[in-house]
Formats: C-alpha cells, structure tokens, sequence
C-alpha cells in the first residue's frame, strides 16, 4: 500500500489578502455570530411578550427586549474585530453597531432592579447613569470620535481603543455590576428565589461576567473575550422569564413547527451560499487538477440528494416528529458530505479547512438526531443513555471550530482529506457508540418493530458504517472514503419516513403549491442551458456541466423550498378549512336530524311504558316494539361481540362489605357504559361480574370490529388508570380480560313483562372463549375479528390455542392503534387520518390497501 505524507496546515507569514484573512479568523469571530443570531431571536419573543403583558410588567420586558438586542450586538462587534483586517473599516462599523450595543449598559441595570422587586432604587438611578453615558458615547460617534484607529492586534482579532467618549460607557457598567448589582443580589437574594427561576439569577450575573470579561482584550492583553459566548446567559435568562409559556421545547419545535421553520432557515441560508459561493469563489484554476472527476461526483449527488430529501420529507408533514427529525438527519447527512465537495477542487487549503469545520459544527450533532429518530420510528421513549450521546455532541460541536478538529492532511489521487484530531475522533468515538447502542436496541426489540421502521434503522446502520470506515483515509490509509456515497442510506432513509405513514393525504391547495414548485424548476433548468454556452468559453465542457450543476443545482432547491416548504402549512390550514366546512355542514345535518328525534321523545316521553322501552331496547327495536307488539327475530351476518369478566373478582370481592361492592362494581359498568356508547356500540347484559356488548347490530354497519377494538383500549386504559390509583392507596384492585369476535348472530326481543334484546349464535360463544383464552391487561382477538382490524391496529399474533368446546383457535392480541392513525405516544385515541378513513370505509367505501405497515 503506497504511503501519502502528512502535511501540516501553517499559516502563512506576512501580509495577506483582506479575503485569506476572514478564512483564517472564521473560527474566532463565529461564536460572535451565534451570539448575535440568539439575541435577535429572543428579543423577537420578549418584544411579542411586551405586546401582551400587564402594565406594571411592560415596561421590564420592553427593557428585556432592548437588552437581548444589545448583548446580541456585542457578538457582532467582536466578530468584526476578527474578520476585518483593515483598520479603518473596522473602525467604521464598531461605530456604527455600538448604537445597537450602548443601551447594553442601562437595560441591564433596570432589569436588575426589576428583580429586587424595585426595591434597590441606587438601581434604577445608576440606569439613568448609564443612559446619560450612552448618549455621551452616540454624541462621540456621531462627531467622528467613537473608536480611534489605534488598535491592539492578537491572534483573535484587532481591537481598536475607545475615545474619551465611549471610555465612561465601559467603565460605569463592571463598577455597577460589583458595587451595585452584587451587593442588591445578596441583600435580596430570598426575594429573587422567590419570585423568579434561579436560572434568570444566574444568566444576569454570567452576563455581567462576560461582558467583564472584554475588558482585557480591549486594554491590551491576550485573553479571548468572554463576550463571544453571552449567548450562553441570554439563554439562561430567557429561560428563566418565558419559561411557563414559551420554552417547551416539544410544544415550540413540533406542534408550533418550529423546527420546521428552523430547518427552512438553515437550508435556505446554506443553498445560497453555496450557490454564490461557487459563483464568486471558484476560478477556472480551481478545476487545474482532474480530481474533480470522477471523484467529486458521488458527494455532489449525496448533497443535494439529501437535501432535495429533507425538503419532500418535511413538506410533506411539516407537523409530524419523525418528518422532523428525519429530515434533520438527512440536513445534517448533506453538512457532512458538503465538506468533501471542495477538497476535490484546486482551492486554497485554509479555505478547505474552514468549510469543514463549519459543517463539523452542524454534524457532530447527527448520533443525537439519528438515535431520536430510531426510537420514534420503533415507537419507544429515548433511553437515558441518550443524555450521555448529547453532551458528547454538544463537546464535538465546541470543539469543531478549534484546531483540535484536524491537523493537516493527506493528498491522495482523489482529493485530499484532513488527517483527524482528538475533536474527530470524538465525533468518531459517538457514532461508533451510538452505532453500537441502536444496534442492540433492534436486537432486542426486532420482533416487534415494523417492516418500515426496520428501513429507518438500516438506513442509520449503514450511514454510521459509512461515516466510520471515513476514519481510515483521515488517519493515513489511502483508501477512497465511502462516505461520499451517503446518498444511498439517505435515500434508504428518506423511503423508510414516507413509508412508515409520515406522508400526509394530498390536498386541493397542496397540488397548487407543487404545480409551482415545479414550475421554478423547468424555469431554471431552461436558465442553466442558456448560461452554459457563456461559461463554456472558459471551462471544458465536464467543468462547465460540474460549475454550473454546483450554482444552479443550490437555486432550483431553494426554490423547491421557498414554494413547496413554506407555502404547504398554508395550503394545509386551507385544506383543513375546506374540511371544516365540510363537517360543519355534516354536523348541522345531524344536529337537525337530533333535533328531530328529541322532539319524538319528547312527545313518547308522556307514556311511562315508552321511556322503559328506549332506556331497554335499540331504538329501532322500540320503534318496532310500540307498532307492531312485537319484534321479529332477524340474522345479522357482521356483527362484533365484546366480552369482559374481572380476574380475581371473588377473592377481592370477599374482603368487601356489600355496599362497596355494588358501588365498585356500578362505577366500573357505568364507565363501561359511557366508552361503548361514544364507540357506536351496544349494551346487552351483565352477568355478575362479566360484561357483554356488540357493534353492528341492530343496524348492520362495516365498522364494528373498529368501533369494539376503540372501545376496548378505552376500557383498558380506564382499568389501568383505575390500577395504578389502587395501587398507590394500597387497595385490592381487579384486572381485566377483553375477548373480541366477529361473526353473524341472531338477534331479538326475550320476555314479555320485562323485555331484553339478546343476541344467541355460535359467534357469542366463541367471544365467549376469547374473553376466557385471553390474559388479564390485554384485549384478545379472533382472527376473524384480527382480519377486519389488521390495518388500523398494532397486534402480536398468539398462535393456536385451545378453546372449550371449539378446539384450537387462532388468536391475537390488539396493543395499541397504528402511529400513523394514532394521535398519542400510547396509541389510545385516533388522530384527523384515521377519522377520514373511518368516514370513508362507513359510508361503504372500498380501501385498497398497499401493505400491511
């Protein structure tokens, strides 16, 4: 095997160009932006908080929101002193953004004195202090004599000293934060615990800290300012105000779709600067060397595959968690692979280096997504060793900008590739485990995971397989990383989400906006063919076809974005309008048609026999009942028979007084009662301690297997709630068994002075066996009954088991409604889709199912 030198990244000595000098600070100033970037989000929610608050609270909140913004200017400003090289600009826009950043001082001095509950008034009156010091500082930029061009130069930046203007600014805010702030925060520390989070405690004193702590760079000496990082205590400190009502994290990422939104913004922001990136950073010297072919072609179609990916999966239903984090996984899939598109090319190093350590930021947080998002696809919460995976993310991420993320690199025939730090190792080290760990979750847990959710884990098996052998060419080993090829386990991956159910049903409005989507493509497409002759007269005809695919490909899906992603939760609200109306108008129909019926049994109500019928009978057995005398027994050929019966019921039941077994036993039947009401299900008798009912009688419906299977998880899920409340006052409880078939019966009308509707057949019977076959907890079905329910509900075959009198038997047991029906994580209550499915199967029509998923 051929041996490749390691070649070690050097900085060169002297004076650079403005353009070599931003890709040698990037890592400096991008902490600055971060912070920047969390100020102007929080202070977009402290302002709508501002909007609703009290009177006595607005004020705080307007001084919050004009705080966010000021420390988020303060990263800004030091990331100018990282990037600009020439003095005088930089001079220009310190100026400029300390508008922005002076109120920092004020704003913050209130906010104090706001949390000592108004009672430090030297507060209040040092934020006047600082005020008049902000004003002085405006009138010194506004002459000209903010910032001089003095500066001090370090290895993260310059920074240039503050005039005689700017000086009492900076002095008056760290001599408050220790003579004022510190001494209020203890005299009223009880008060602050009180009435506000620790953690608003906490974030005002790391911010003051902080910002303190620029205070040596700005005097000469060589310490990283610590205000690259306030986005840390913003952080805290938002959490500490909006924490009731804004940082559930679940509720904001997902139901509000917020992560969607972020995706949008990310993708969005990474497609342009791609597209422009190509179009003014690359040279035809950058295509000298032939590595870019064929080399550069599988990451290509891995970036923009994975991409165009996430884009279907997150339109396709922006709200659902698993669209959400597969379409994360899939982003962040595409993050790595950028990396290796412009290592093929002929461009210089620190620019290579500094476009991978930006997307290892993004990257290093893939084991945490893919994990997520194998356990919602199997159903199951996240284990706590997740945590463990998070914080090892969240030490590779801090560490990716660092030079601890790769330390030279190898230049093989294909491209060169960065030789791997302690930082990539340990993001190395995390897939691994993570690989490892998901690996034996599906070995123990195989059996009951799904045909697609077993796609979802091989995609992310293979993936992290791909990813780690990556290691070995970055150590030194010429072999040509595979990891290029990550478009296979994206598409895999991207296949196994949609078919798991994550797709949502196709609307009139949502049509629309893909007439639309496509429509910029063929608009673009016929763009990039009148462009190519223009470039072709300075690249070959494949660097031609290669540059332009690299800057029109970025536009064609951020238009696919802008169209498809952000006009579909429009298009879905004005499908679910078109829905809502459509139901209004139902439920006005059948509230005509209650209305109707109300009004016959208000006028049945004045003869006492009549009201006994109908609390007895069906009401169309009554109505039979009351014209003709009598009810004439009749064949029903698809009904569904419930039975139940409490194990244990004798021996609980000896420990209890009469009384307290009548209510016990009442307050069970009367919940039963209601759940097979709602359920289109009909009560037929108790017998001690066992309860009988059926669906589908005595109208003949197609739904009766649904409609009993419902009621029968509602049953147990009242019976397990009823458990656990036993079992924390350290009462007997009972437990249930459920037993479901599904066949014909004869049903009518016994007795003459005290009638009763009852159904006789061999159907009963072996409901009957169901109920007796089954085990306490859970609800035992027929295969007749399993055949009927199979698609809509999560069941574990049983096998044959003997039955009295009905020899062997197949059997089933229901667990839970399917996720893609379900609208809770215990798949007890069925969601929009199953209702439409359920609507259209009532109304006699014919599913044509794909599969069994």
């Amino acid at each position: 095997m051929e041996s490749y030198p390691l070649i070690y990244f050097i900085k060169p000595e002297g004076t650079i160009s403005d353009w070599e000098y931003f890709w040698h600070q990037i890592p400096y100033g991008a902490p600055g932006i971060l912070t920047f970037f969390v100020g102007v989000f929080l202070s977009y929610f402290a302002f709508q908080k501002f909007r609703k608050a009290e009177v006595d609270t607005k004020f705080f909140h307007l001084n919050l929101t004009i705080s966010f913004i000021s420390f988020g200017s303060v990263g800004l400003v030091l990331t100018t002193r990282a990037w600009i090289q020439d003095v005088n600009t930089l001079v220009f826009w310190n100026d400029l953004l300390y508008f922005l950043v002076a109120p920092l001082a004020p704003t913050a001095f209130y906010l104090a004195y706001h949390m000592t509950g108004k009672q430090s008034k030297l507060l209040l009156y040092y934020s006047y202090l600082c005020w008049f010091a902000s004003f002085v500082l405006y009138f010194g930029v506004l002459i000209g004599k903010g910032f001089e061009t003095t500066v001090f130069e370090f290895t993260f930046g310059k920074y240039p000293r503050g005039s005689s203007f700017v000086r009492p600014w900076g002095i008056l805010a760290p001599l408050g934060y220790f003579f004022l702030i510190l001494p209020s925060f203890i005299k009223h520390y009880q008060y602050i615990r009180k009435h506000y989070h620790l953690t608003l405690f906490h974030g005002v004193n790391l911010l003051f800290l902080l910002t303190t702590m620029n205070a040596p760079s700005i005097l000469g000496f060589k310490v990283y300012p610590g205000g690259f990082f306030l986005f840390i205590p913003m952080l805290l400190v938002a959490y500490g105000v909006f924490r009731s009502d804004f940082f559930d994290v679940n509720e904001l990422l997902f139901q509000k779709n917020g992560m969607f939104y972020f995706l949008f913004a990310l993708l969005s922001f990474v497609l342009i600067f791609i597209s422009f990136g190509v179009s003014f950073g690359l040279s035809p010297d950058a295509y000298e060397s032939a590595k870019w072919y064929p080399w550069g072609i599988p990451p290509v179609i891995s970036v923009f595959g994975a991409v165009f990916l996430s884009i279907i999966v997150a339109g396709a239903n922006p709200s659902a968690r698993i669209n959400q984090l597969c379409a994360f996984a899939l982003i962040l899939t595409g993050f790595y692979v950028i990396q290796s598109v412009p290592l093929k090319l002929n461009i210089s190093y620190v620019v290579q280096l500094r476009i991978s350590q930006m997307t290892f930021v993004a990257f290093a947080f893939a084991p945490s997504i893919m994990v997520r998002l194998v356990f919602e696809a199997i159903g199951q919460k996240s284990p706590k060793w997740v945590q463990g995976i998070d914080f090892l993310c969240v030490s590779a991420a801090i560490l990716a900008p660092s030079p601890y993320l790769f330390v030279g690199y190898f230049d093989y025939p294909w491209s060169r590739v960065h030789h791997g730090g302690p930082a990539e190792l340990l993001v190395g080290m995390n897939g691994a485990i993570a690989l490892i760990l998901v690996l034996v979750t599906f070995l123990r847990n195989k059996g009951y995971i799904n045909f697609a959710s077993k796609w979802i884990i091989g995609s992310f098996l293979l993936s992290a397989a791909l990813l780690l052998a990556a290691l070995l060419p970055s150590h030194g080993f010429p072999i040509y990383p595979i990891a290029d090829f990550q478009f296979i386990p994206a598409f895999l991956l991207g296949y196994a989400v949609l078919r798991h159910g994550a797709l949502s049903l196709e609307g009139r409005t949502i049509q629309l906006s893909q007439r639309l989507a496509n429509l910029g493509l063929i608009t673009m497409a016929i763009a990039a063919i009148l462009y190519f002759p223009l470039i072709r007269e300075q690249y070959g005809v494949g660097e031609s076809a290669f540059h332009l695919t690299m800057i029109v490909l970025p536009l064609v899906l951020f238009n696919y974005l802008v169209v498809y992603i952000m006009s579909r939760p429009l298009a879905e609200e004005l499908d679910i309008s078109y829905f809502l109306l459509d139901l209004e108008k139902q439920k006005a129909d059948e509230e005509r048609e209650k209305a109707l019926i109300a009004q016959d049994k208000a006028e049945e109500a004045m003869e006492e026999s009549e009201k006994l019928l109908l609390n007895i009978l069906p009401y169309k057995v009554a109505q039979e009942l009351k014209q003709k005398g009598s009810v004439t027994p009749s064949r029903i050929e698809n009904v569904t028979v419930l039975f139940t019966d409490f194990k244990g019921f004798t021996k609980v039941a000896e420990g209890m007084d009469e009384q307290s077994l009548i209510e016990e036993l009442d307050a069970c039947f009367t919940q039963f009662d209601e759940i097979i009401l709602r359920n289109n299900l009909e009560k037929l008798k108790t017998i001690g301690d066992s309860y009988m009912c059926a669906g589908g009688l005595p109208v003949e419906n197609r739904t009766s297997a649904i409609d009993a299977c419902l009621a029968a998880l509602e049953v147990q899920s009242f019976m397990n709630q009823l458990k656990e409340i036993k079992t924390a006052l350290n009462l007997p409880f009972w437990e249930l068994r459920l037993g479901l078939h599904t066949g014909p019966v004869v049903a009518g009308v016994v007795g003459r002075f005290k009638f009763a509707y009852d159904i006789w057949g061999d159907t009963v019977n072996t409901a009957s066996r169901m109920e007796s076959g089954g085990e306490t907890g859970k609800i035992n079905v027929s295969k007749e009954t399993y055949e009927l329910v199979k698609y809509f509900f999560v069941t574990e075959y049983r096998g044959k088991i003997h039955g009295k009198n009905k020899g062997e038997l197949d059997m089933y047991f229901v667990h839970r409604l399917r996720p893609r029906y379900s609208q809770d994580p215990d798949g007890k209550a069925p969601n929009q889709y199953f209702r439409e499915v359920y609507s259209r199967i009532s109304h006699g029509a014919n599913i044509r199912w794909k599969s069994e998923v």
